[in-house]
Formats: C-alpha cells, structure tokens, sequence
C-alpha cells in the first residue's frame, strides 16, 4: 500500500472522557479495531459510528491493534472513546503510531532520536494516562484470559525470491522504488544502548523476543485457559497480499515476520491471532488458530462501501 503524506490535525467533532476499569465475567466478548487512521475525516466519522456499534453489542473488552494516527491527541481519544463503551481497552502501537514527523527531516540524521524511547515510554505513558492497557508492556489478564500483544516489525521475510533478485540493495535499505518511499524509513530510528542504528530485522526479533516472553510466562501459568495474540504487523504469509510485480511487491518486504508467526505456533493455549498493518481484511485458520484482521484503512480504498458494511466488515469480533 502506498504511504500518505501527513496531513490534518485532530478532528474537532470528536470528543469524550471517561475511565476505564476492567472486570471478569464468565463469558467475553472482545472486538478489535485495526487502522483507524482517524487524521482522516471520514475515518473519524466511521470510527465514532463504530465505537457506538461496539457499545451497543454489548463488548467486555476492545483491542486496538495499531495505526491510530501519527497524531498524539487522536490516539488518546480512540481510547477515551473506546472506554467509554468497554470495561477494557487494550492497545498495540502501529507503525505510524510510533512516527514522528520531521518534514524534510530524516530522524536517522539526529543521533539524539530513539524511537524505542516513544514505543517504550511515551505511547505507554499516553495510553495508560486514558485507562488503557499498553499491552507491549505487559499482557492483560481477564480471569482465565489472557491477551498478550506487540507492534512487532518486519524483517524481509515475506519478500518473495523472485523479486529479491530485480531489487537492489539500496532498494531494500532505503525502502523505495520508483520514487515511492515506505513512510518508516524517515520517521523511525530504532537504535540499540549504544546509540547504533538497529536493521529492520534486529528491531523485528527485539520485539519478537518480548512477545516470546509473554506468551511463554502465559503458556505456564496454571490460571490461564485461553490466550488472544494481537500485533499489529502480519505473522503468516497467507495474510500478505500478492501482486508478484513491482513495486508493490518491493513493500510486502516490510509487512511483518514469518518467524513472529513460528514463535507463535509453539503456544497450544493461543487461539485467536490479531493483526493489522495490511489493509486488506482476513479470517483464516492456521491449525488450530482463528487469524484475522479487520482494518478500516485508507478512505479511497473503501469507494462503495456503505457505513453499514463498514460497521459490519471492519469490526473484529471474538466470542470466549
């Protein structure tokens, strides 16, 4: 998918307060929310048609499973929103999420610029400021339910061999081709203690490693039955959409990790997996795993999708 220049400032009709506090029933209905992008217009007016649909069906719990907007105030009011209708409202970071926008600028120059220290810190000071749960930090417990989740990241993985060989490394690098640039490549720079640049790939396994953790520390505890997995960048090929041509096939390279979707797999207690990123809805099985996403995306990508599917379609739901 191509990447948007950033625009606008938080809609001024979106509006709401409340706090948030979780309880446990014998029965959970969890919905899902995925690429809200809600600097758009008409996704801010979906989205407030879907935070009441997801009131009204009476959900326990909502996740949101990345790309809010690259606007701090948006993010915070998805989930004052959102709080507003379930007793729970977790949340993973999408890409443009942890940007920053520099315009002209690229945050790989300033040696000064972690983006670990806004995924790390500040969104989850953000999120936890609204009542939210900032799940890279730590899994949610629900009774015997568990939600675990991470942004996680992409290391090239899901580029197809064919296409490996008509790009260059600098294609890869700089991720563009025919003048088109993935947005993360000048509004991220994830550097390790040392100050280094960390690859796409070594970000990828950071997070990777601490969704492991997580899964792992659920996976042994006796009081946990049932684990839900949601992270915003796609863990299984058959999520990745195909083009086999260039230049879209340039940009599958930077969907998410076939390794996240084999760490994964070593959990029997996961049974539902979330993701977001790409903006093509999916609802698959990967053994005995439910996979799906819902994302609302891009305004031009839903031209003659009515509200009502919208509501319908681009809402996840899960029933324990």
């Amino acid at each position: 998918r191509s990447v948007p220049a950033c625009e606008a400032q938080p809609p001024q009709h979106m509006d709401a307060a409340g706090p948030l506090s979780c309880k446990v029933t014998t029965r959970m209905r969890i919905a899902s929310v995925t690429d809200t992008h809600l600097e758009y217009r008409a996704n801010s007016d979906i989205f407030i048609k879907m935070v009441r649909e997801i009131g009204a069906r009476g959900a326990d719990g909502v996740l949101v499973v990345g790309d809010v907007s690259h606007i701090d105030e948006l993010i915070a009011l998805s989930i004052r929103l959102l709080a507003r209708e379930a007793d729970c409202v977790a949340y993973v970071p999408g890409t443009h999420d942890v940007w920053v926008d520099r315009p002209g600028e690229d945050l790989r120059d300033d040696p000064g610029f972690n983006t670990w220290t806004r995924h790390d810190e500040h969104l989850k000071a953000m999120v936890e400021a609204e009542g939210g749960h900032y799940l890279p930090a730590a899994p949610l417990r629900l009774g015997g339910v568990a939600i675990a989740g991470s942004c996680g990241w992409y290391d090239h993985s899901f580029l197809l061999p064919e296409i490996r060989g008509q790009i260059s490394e600098n294609n890869l690098a700089e991720q563009s081709i025919e003048g088109m640039q993935w947005g993360d490549r000048t509004r991220t720079a994830f550097r390790d203690i040392d100050g280094r640049l960390m690859t796409n790939p070594e970000v990828a396994r950071r997070m990777e490693d601490r969704l492991d953790a997580q899964l792992e520390s659920l996976e042994g505890d006796p009081a946990v039955d049932r684990v839900v997995c949601a992270t915003h960048h796609l863990q299984y090929e058959r999520a990745v959409r195909r083009s086999g041509t260039l230049p879209w096939e340039l940009f599958n390279a930077f969907m998410g990790s076939a390794r996240m979707g084999e760490m994964i797999d070593k959990y029997a207690k996961v049974g539902h997996v979330i993701y977001g990123h790409t903006h093509t809805a999916g609802d698959f099985r990967v053994g005995p795993r439910r996979v799906f996403g819902t994302p609302l995306g891009y305004p031009r990508e839903r031209k003659g999708v009515s509200d009502e599917e919208a509501l319908r379609t681009r809402i996840g739901w899960i029933e324990l």
